[in-house]
């Protein structure tokens, strides 16, 4: 490997060594002390759940509804607006696999929304005997309650889609953005400098390899150019 192959390489991993140690702490903790798991009904004076922040109580759904309480159970443990603000709870699943808002899958995750064919809730704690307990509301029913299921196809005897992870970990959608620019915006600069440096250290050898007689030459050999071309004008 030669030398600009190195240096080149030596910064891309002190970047992702930072980021690694940025993201890193805070995902390995996510499942202990960080998630705060929601086992009570929230208060319907939080912004999270009311017509402050809550995009399904401003269009006239508020909870008791399934989708109400996991749009504002999203926006609160991630303390941002969730990128899915429409649809019913059988539309979830669909909407954020078409969008692409949140990565998604069939293994449980702390904070990621369960959906179900006609049904969506939040995954609060999975437990060492492999059961979920989550969080969920429920349209013209319960206003908030938590159940704990060994297997998440059972629920109501509705069809499960599979998990929506929108818990951020800690690391919010807009810092991460910010991590990212500012790597980017360093390897667009190491580039330049790497590029300058290299295009320095190849003409330097060029420049340098003419002696003083070589020079002369030159010129000379110069001179007589002009004087034949003036000749034959």
């Amino acid at each position: 490997m030669t030398k600009a192959k190195k240096l080149f390489f030596l910064p891309l991993v002190i970047v992702i060594t930072i980021l690694v140690s940025l993201i890193t702490p805070v995902t390995a903790h996510a499942e202990g002390e960080l998630y705060e798991p929601r086992l009570t009904a929230p208060d319907s004076s939080i912004p999270y759940y009311s017509s402050k922040l809550n995009y399904y109580f401003r269009t006239g759904t508020p909870m008791p509804n399934c989708v109400a309480y996991a749009y504002g159970r999203i926006y609160e443990m991630n303390g941002e607006a969730p990128l899915i603000s429409r649809g019913s709870a059988g539309d979830w699943y669909f909407i954020n696999k078409r969008n692409g808002y949140y990565e998604y899958g069939m293994e449980p995750k702390l904070g990621a929304v369960a959906c179900w064919s006609r049904h969506v809730a939040i995954v609060e704690a999975i437990n060492d005997d492999g059961s979920v307990t989550i969080s969920e509301s429920h349209w013209g029913g319960r206003y908030f309650d938590v159940q704990t299921y060994s297997s998440m196809s059972s629920h109501y005897g509705q069809r499960f889609y599979g998990y929506i992870y929108t818990y951020n970990n800690g690391l919010s959608k807009k810092l991460e953005k910010k991590l990212l620019n500012a790597t980017n915006k360093k390897n667009d600069q190491y580039m330049l400098e790497l590029d300058t440096e290299a295009t320095e250290s190849a003409e330097a050898p060029e420049v340098s390899s003419f002696g003083i007689s070589e020079q002369l030459e030159l010129k000379e050999a110069a001179s007589k150019e002009d004087k034949f071309l003036s000749i034959t004008k």
